[in-house]
Formats: structure tokens, C-alpha cells, sequence
């Protein structure tokens, strides 16, 4: 017995010895370059700005076809910086082709800065390296595990790393900017054969940037952002890098061999950049974000945090608050929320995910246990169908295109006058514990324009679920020319149904 303890806490030993990060000491400040209205993007956009003084530009990108083709056509035309910040950046299709416009943007010259979060890059760690020995790139990685191939030890510090950089922000001269939902992947863009997320992002041009440029070297310079170099001790050679530009390159080779070379060259925003400027929508707006202290804990303040940024919205709404949240927990408190809105005769429309769309089965089941209350409380839900690849819409959706997938997109609509787009979902992990951020945009054409169309695309896109008259839940929706009832969450199995509700029973919500 005495040995199996000293076992046990030799284990221990090792598991704490391995947990511990080096010192962030050798980690160079840096700051966003002030625009120039002489770079490409400054010259582009220069006239528009002056027509609209302290306004924004905005254009939605709800395809996720035009969100990559967005992000590619700006980093096309850098000519000084280029600033990444994500959670998810995957070596697939798409982001090797980002990552090889990101490359090739530094060749010529350009500064890039790249932040990502740490939880999921591990697999690509040795790339990364990698690419931060290119003179003109710096990677760093936000909120750190101690332990760089069994993160698993780093179980000591739980409380730590359960906090992680849901933040979601692609910048270019200090000029243009990207925020929204989307990470870097194919399932973003519509280019995985398997699934694709509904999600939503917003182009940006005018002072937003700026306040976006802020943001990104808040967290940049942050003690949660650590150098890859001071992870990782690889040392990579100028041939290394030769490799990975071969790599890289080699995607571009593929891209133009699919059916996604072709969906991108029919893709509207293709044929209005060739023939007229976009239509953009302007208007105020104010960046809201997380302080980084959140995932550190350090001197956090829970005032400073961003959902205490949108009350003030929340409370000045008045009639209608329309909500896009892929990931819903709304708690007993959001419950009586509602219930406190409808008093007031504030009508709360909400949309996520279905069992059948989501693809975190486990956060439906913190959310499920709510829909009688809600329902009770005077707000409409509904939730979204998961749409088979062949029966996919060509209309664009302002919450996103899918195939055999779910929602993504967070997006909340304020009296059709302000609109917020960001990284947050209404669930506990985004409130409490990830760092988030967004955009409020007050412009009530814009807001109109969204709301119309999220309006619309609830009829054909969702089930509208109810409480019957011996309250139970049914799931209402109209297929071509007829109304369907459903007596429970439709196109599921009940194996799935009874995964959902064990999971309910033994999952923490407060993990969720």
C-alpha cells in the first residue's frame, strides 16, 4: 500500500513538475501602424470615407464562400500589416490557402502578426515554428498549456486552461477588418464535403478598424500572449520554411482542381468586384470586448466583461430582441430574463441550434431542460434544420449557407436599430470563462436589412417550437405547401435523444 502511494505521488510530482510555463519575458511590444490613405486599401476606400465623416462601412458576408474570399482579397492588396487573431486555424484546404496568401503578403514585405489559442494548434506547433522564422512574421500563442505534448498533465492548472481565446478578428493595413464567428477551416467556408456551419461575419472599413486594431494589441501584448519560440525549442532552417512554401503553394494547385474553384468564381461578391463597388451599409460602432485578464483571472473585474458591455442594449431595447446563438444555455437567471422582457412588452425571438444540427450534442443537452420555460416566459424559439447538402438553398441566408450541418453565426438585433456580431454564444463557458469579443453597429438600415431576412429564413430554415395545450414541446415547420408536427426533436434517432438527456443528468452546466 505504501508503495502504491509512493507511486501515486511520484505521479503527482511529475504532473506538477510538468505543469509549470516559462517565464513571458523576451515577448516585444508591438502596436498597429496608423492607416495610410496612400496603400491600396487607403486609396480604395479614401473617397467613401470622406463622404460619410465618423462613420463605418459594413458589409455583411453571410456565404461562407464570400467570407473566404473576403479575407483573401484583403490580404491580396496589404501592403503593410496584416493582424490574425483566432481559436481555430485548420491545416486543411482553406487554411493552407490563407496561410499561403499570409506567406506570401510577408515575402513582399508586409509585417504579420499572428495570435491564436493554444488548445488547438498542437498538431500544427512544429509548423508554426516554422513560420515565425520568416523575418516578417511573428506567432504567438494565447493562454498556453505548460505541457506541449500531454496536455493532460497540465490538469493541475484546469482552472487555467478551461479558459480559453474564443476571439475571432482578421485585419489588414489598419484599414479593413474581418470580426464575426468564423474560424479558419473549411466547414467555415463551404468547403468541406461533409458539413458546413451556417455562421456570420462582417467586412469592415472606417474607425472600427481602428477600435478592432486596439483590440487585437490588447491581447497581443498581453501576458497571456506567449511567443511560439518560447514554447517550442525547434529550430528551424531556411529550408524549412523553403518546404512550407512549397506546401502551401501546392494548395493553390489543389483549390483550383475542385468544385470549390468553380463555387468561388460564381459567387456574387466575385461579380460585384468586377463591375461595381459593394454595397456597403454605415453607420457608429463600438468594439466590445473581454479584457484578457479573464483568462488569466489576474485583477479580472466581472464588470469589465463583455456581457455586462450589452446590457445597457438589452435594457434599452423595447419592443423586439432577435437572437442568433448556435450555443443556448440560458440558466434559470436568462429564464426570468425573458420572462422580465416579455412584462415589458419586449417580444425575445430566439434561434439555435436543433438536436439534429448540433454539432456539440452535449451543450443541447444543458439547453434542452429550458425550452418549456422559455416558452413559458414569453419568448418564440426556434431551431434550426439540419439541411442536407442536396436540398441546399441557393438564397443567401443572413445566417449563413449549410449543407449537413448547424448554426454558427452570433448575431443580436436590438429594436431592428443595432445590431451586435461577434464570438459569443449565450452559454455559460462564453460568460464566464472564454475571452470574447464583437461589434455593435448602430444603423437602423442595416439592422432592418438583417432583421428582414432572419425573419424570413425562419419559416423554410427551422422548426418553431411550442407548447401544446397539455404543455408539451412540439417542433412546427412548413415543408413546400404543408404545415408538420413533430411530437419530438425531429430527424434524430432516440439513441441520440437518450445521449442528450444522460448527458444532461451528469455534465456540469457551468462546463458547458
Amino acid at each position: 500500500m505504501l508503495k502504491k502511494f509512493l507511486y501515486i505521488h511520484l505521479f503527482l510530482g511529475l504532473m506538477m513538475g510538468c505543469a509549470t510555463l516559462p517565464p513571458n519575458t523576451n515577448r516585444k511590444e508591438s502596436h498597429a501602424l496608423p492607416p495610410d490613405p496612400t496603400t491600396r486599401l487607403g486609396d480604395a476606400i479614401d473617397k467613401q470615407l470622406k463622404d460619410h465623416p465618423g462613420q463605418s462601412a459594413f458589409y455583411p458576408l453571410s456565404s461562407g464562400l464570400e467570407a473566404f474570399i473576403a479575407r483573401m482579397a484583403s490580404v491580396a492588396v496589404a501592403d503593410r500589416t496584416v493582424d490574425l487573431q483566432y481559436y481555430i486555424w485548420e491545416n486543411d484546404l482553406t487554411g493552407r490557402l490563407m496561410l499561403h496568401s499570409a506567406l506570401t503578403a510577408a515575402d513582399r514585405g508586409v509585417r504579420v502578426r499572428i495570435l491564436l489559442d493554444d488548445l488547438n494548434q498542437a498538431r500544427y506547433e512544429k509548423m508554426l515554428v516554422i513560420l515565425d522564422s520568416h523575418p516578417n512574421i511573428e506567432v504567438r500563442m494565447a493562454n498556453p498549456f505548460a505541457s506541449r505534448s500531454w496536455k493532460i498533465f497540465d490538469i493541475v492548472r484546469f482552472s487555467t486552461v478551461n479558459r480559453r481565446m474564443h476571439n475571432k478578428v482578421f485585419i489588414v493595413d489598419n484599414q479593413t477588418g474581418i470580426v464575426g464567428g468564423r474560424n479558419i477551416g473549411n466547414e467555415y467556408f463551404d468547403a468541406s464535403a461533409e458539413m458546413n456551419f451556417g455562421d456570420f461575419d462582417l467586412w469592415t472599413f472606417g474607425p472600427v478598424v481602428q477600435s478592432l486594431s486596439q483590440e487585437f494589441d490588447t491581447y497581443w501584448n498581453s501576458e497571456i500572449a506567449y511567443p511560439i519560440t518560447a514554447l517550442n525549442s525547434f529550430q528551424p532552417t531556411s529550408a524549412d520554411l523553403d518546404l512550407l512554401r512549397q506546401d502551401v503553394a501546392a494548395a493553390v494547385q489543389e483549390a483550383e482542381d475542385t468544385r470549390y474553384a468553380e463555387a468561388l468564381q460564381d459567387t456574387p461578391i466575385v461579380r460585384q468586384f468586377t463591375k461595381e463597388p459593394l454595397k456597403l451599409f454605415w453607420g457608429k460602432a463600438e468594439v466590445i470586448i473581454d479584457p484578457p485578464a479573464k483568462l488569466s483571472k489576474v485583477e479580472d473585474v466581472k464588470e469589465e466583461h463583455l456581457p455586462y458591455q450589452l446590457f445597457p442594449l438589452i435594457a434599452e431595447t423595447q419592443k423586439e430582441l432577435l437572437l442568433v446563438s448556435p450555443y443556448f444555455i440560458p440558466g434559470k437567471k436568462g429564464v426570468n430574463f425573458f420572462g422580465s422582457l416579455h412584462e415589458r412588452g419586449v417580444q425575445a425571438v430566439i434561434l439555435t441550434n436543433s438536436l439534429a444540427s448540433s454539432d456539440v450534442a452535449t451543450v443541447f443537452s444543458g439547453y434542452k431542460g429550458y425550452r418549456k420555460d422559455l416558452l413559458k416566459n414569453g419568448a418564440k424559439l426556434f431551431e434550426l434544420k439540419p439541411t442536407p447538402s442536396g436540398k441546399k438553398s441557393k438564397k443567401k441566408k443572413i445566417v449563413g449557407s449549410f449543407s449537413s450541418s448547424g448554426l454558427h453565426g452570433k448575431v443580436f438585433i436590438f429594436d431592428r436599430k443595432k445590431v451586435f456580431v461577434g464570438s459569443m454564444n449565450l452559454d455559460p463557458r462564453s460568460v464566464t470563462l472564454n475571452s470574447e469579443m464583437g461589434v455593435v453597429v448602430e444603423s437602423p438600415e442595416f439592422a432592418k436589412a438583417v432583421a428582414e431576412r432572419f425573419m424570413e429564413d425562419l419559416s423554410e430554415d427551422s422548426y418553431e417550437v411550442v407548447l401544446s395545450g397539455s404543455k408539451k414541446l412540439e417542433w412546427k415547420t412548413r415543408e413546400g405547401n404543408q404545415e408538420h408536427t413533430y411530437f419530438s426533436d425531429p430527424e434524430t434517432t432516440w439513441w441520440k435523444r437518450f445521449k442528450a438527456a444522460i448527458s444532461a443528468i451528469f455534465i456540469p452546466e457551468s462546463w458547458l
